[in-house]
């Protein structure tokens, strides 16, 4: 039986986000099986897996905006920008929390961020956090990103940390963002525990563990697989007739006059796939079991 669909699986700490693609993959033999936006191994949260045809909608998915609740320690800095690396900056904290709130919510907005040394950007065929394991500094480009909202933020100055969530655009490094907050407030800072609690419309509140994901009856891992139909429901739909259908399939692009968007096809009544609008033409996006 092939599997097509999204898992929205809730990352314990401590692992890779490959690790859990592999274990999906094994138990769904033969399907194509990825991730739509890697979580650190410190990290924990939302992490969509997509099985079958939904690996077609890795891009669409990965360019979705994130929410992430972060806890940050304040006076340290370390060379990973988490608390997994080595110390490289202390200070005491000489600011009040309201300073503090401030400096934070000043992030809110479009900027450049550069990305973290420890981090899997290809730099000449080689990750980044293998030339630092090296010792070796590499000159990574800023990109842009946009933060949309910092709030409840919460400030312990007797522990020293700060938490708070964090809605932001896909490729926001929230290391860098606690690291550019350290410098900001002018006492450093690194990252202490990170939770995605939202990654495009998969919600942490509907998430499943993974290891309560393991210990299911094959029939129930599968009721908890969104179909690519039952994500996608606030699409618009189109039904397509028998020889608009056919063209369709072959990749001939049809007149119809709408916006550019995404759309669910279907072949008469018969769920289809997705179809792109674009210039007042619809042609094929991702069909399923073809």
């Amino acid at each position: 039986m092939k599997v097509t669909g999204i898992l929205n699986i809730n990352k314990p700490a401590g692992i890779t986000s490959y690790d859990v693609v592999d274990v999906v993959k094994k138990i769904f033999e033969g399907s194509k099986v990825g991730h739509t936006g890697t979580l650190d191994p410190i990290a924990t949260g939302v992490l969509p897996i997509i099985i079958g045809d939904a690996t077609k909608l890795s891009n669409e998915l990965m360019g979705e905006d994130k929410v992430y609740r972060v806890k940050l320690l304040l006076g340290v800095e370390t060379n990973t920008y988490d608390i997994t690396g080595r110390i490289v900056f202390a200070s005491v904290i000489k600011n009040d929390e309201i300073y503090i709130r401030e400096r934070i919510k000043r992030f809110i907005g479009v900027q450049e961020q550069i990305p973290p040394q420890y981090s899997a950007i290809k730099v000449d065929g080689k990750r980044a956090y293998e030339y630092a394991r090296e010792g070796k500094t590499v000159k990574l480009k800023a990109r842009n990103i946009e933060i949309y909202n910092i709030d409840n933020i919460a400030v312990d100055l007797r522990k020293r940390e700060v938490i708070f969530d964090v809605h932001c655009t896909k490729g926001t490094y929230i290391r860098t963002l606690v690291n550019d907050i350290g410098k900001k407030i002018g006492c450093g800072a690194t990252m202490l525990e990170l939770t995605r609690l939202k990654n495009g419309n998969f919600d942490i509140k509907d998430s499943i563990g993974l290891y309560e994901f393991l210990r299911m009856e094959y029939k129930e891992m599968l009721k908890n697989i969104v179909t690519i139909e039952e994500y996608y429901k606030e699409l618009k739909k189109i039904s397509l007739k028998k020889d608009e259908y056919s063209k369709f399939l072959n990749g001939v692009k049809i007149n119809f006059e709408e916006t550019d968007k995404l759309v669910r096809v279907y072949n008469g009544n018969k769920y289809s796939g997705l179809g792109e609008i674009k210039d007042g033409k619809l042609k094929r996006y991702v069909i399923e079991n073809e």
